[in-house]
């Protein structure tokens, strides 16, 4: 058993002749570069060049247009948003962020977990009306069956209002009184479509679509 103990590493205390070196070399050499030179690690090399201020102006190892749209979609997208759409890992477009110093506000953060949460529970919504199993732990509604009778007759040309318990049918429709009987108990109402909406129907022959909360029918 080898009992030799290794002499210690000696710690480099940063003074004003390494700012020097610092300023000097940032912008042509690597950061692992002034680190071996300066005998210390990269992170105190990275740390204090955001102390000065210095940026590198052309980045080696960086996607420049990465880059670009990081610093442009920011405060909007999260980081896994940014991955997917750069092709990066989520890592990376940390360490370009806080390359940029970049920073969110507390809004900006909200909405972003706010648009995410809400995504995600359209998401499994979704599943849960095709009869697919959940992927999170989010509950996405108390009774999967009127989801489901929800989606179905949307599908099958009747037209929900706002509220999302209306229904609306035009004369043209196949009526599914079964599923009806159903959805009444589910507390929807059938109603026939509105007669401005019939009547914008028959007088507009260039359009001969009728909306209906966003929806068309022809």
């Amino acid at each position: 058993m080898n009992t030799t103990t290794q002499p210690k590493a000696k710690r480099t205390v940063w003074g004003i002749e390494h700012d020097k070196v610092l300023q000097e070399r940032f912008h042509t050499d690597y950061i692992h570069e002034i680190a071996s030179h300066l005998c210390c690690t990269t992170s105190t090399v990275s740390r204090h060049a955001r102390l000065l201020g210095l940026r590198k102006e052309n980045p080696s190892g960086r996607n420049l247009d990465a880059r670009a749209f990081v610093e442009m979609e920011f405060p909007n997208l999260s980081y896994g948003e940014m991955a997917v759409r750069t092709g990066l890992c989520k890592n990376t477009i940390y360490l370009i962020a806080r390359e940029l110093g970049l920073s969110r506000t507390r809004e900006q953060m909200s909405a972003i977990k706010s648009r995410r949460r809400k995504e995600l529970i359209r998401s499994e919504r979704r599943r849960a009306l095709f009869g697919l199993e959940p992927r999170t732990r989010l509950k996405v509604g108390s009774n999967i069956r009127k989801i489901r009778l929800r989606g179905n007759l949307k599908r099958l040309g009747y037209l929900i209002d706002d509220d999302g318990t209306t229904f609306y049918y035009h004369a043209g429709l196949c009526r599914r009184p079964i599923r009806e009987e159903h959805g009444r108990k589910f507390g929807f109402k059938f109603m026939p479509l509105p007669t401005a909406c019939t009547e914008e129907t028959i007088h507009d022959s260039a359009s001969p679509a009728v909306s209906v909360n966003g929806q068309t029918i022809n």
